[in-house]
């Protein structure tokens, strides 16, 4: 009696399954995929970022704490060359550590890549020249991944990763 009524169970089931089934396909036309390609605001958001970027070390150089904590999100990510995470906090209180010896900050290689019209990411050479104690000129260069982001009508570093390189 208990598997009779399990069968009529089972038998109900498969058939409202295709008649959903059923209904579906006479209702529902296959979804052509969307093409793949770059929003018109793909350029724009790249040409903000790149002016940004480029901007970065003029504000570093100038010691311009406060214009360039605006560029960087509360919430930023920090990936050093050694491993270490860190802040924006850290990262400004690294930058002032070494002002009184840093020469001269160049960029020599950019590329900004948008991935959606609010998303874009930076990523580069940078050839960091130093002064040591004894006036002894030294080069550090860095590889960075930089992640924007547009906020609120702002552009903001979100994150950034570093890598140390060879020029």
């Amino acid at each position: 009696m208990m598997l009779a009524r399990w069968k009529l169970v089972l038998v109900v089931a498969l058939s409202c399954a295709g008649a959903v089934s059923a209904a579906l396909a006479q209702t529902n036309k296959p979804v052509e995929p969307k093409p793949v390609g770059r929003a018109a605001g793909f350029a724009a958001a790249e040409q903000a970022v790149t002016k940004l970027e480029q901007g970065w070390f003029n504000l570093q150089l100038a010691h311009e704490w406060g214009k360039l904590t605006r560029m960087v999100a509360d919430d930023f990510l920090l990936v050093e060359s050694d491993g270490s995470l860190g802040n924006r906090d850290s990262m400004l209180a690294g930058y002032k550590a070494e002002a009184a010896s840093t020469v001269k900050l160049t960029m020599t290689l950019l590329v900004s890549h948008g991935v959606a019209p609010n998303v874009v990411i930076a990523s580069g050479l940078d050839d960091i020249t130093l002064r040591d104690k004894n006036g002894n000129i030294t080069h550090r260069y860095e590889r960075f991944i930089d992640t924007w982001i547009l906020r609120d009508g702002r552009w903001q570093c979100v994150a950034e990763q570093l890598t140390l390189a060879h020029p």
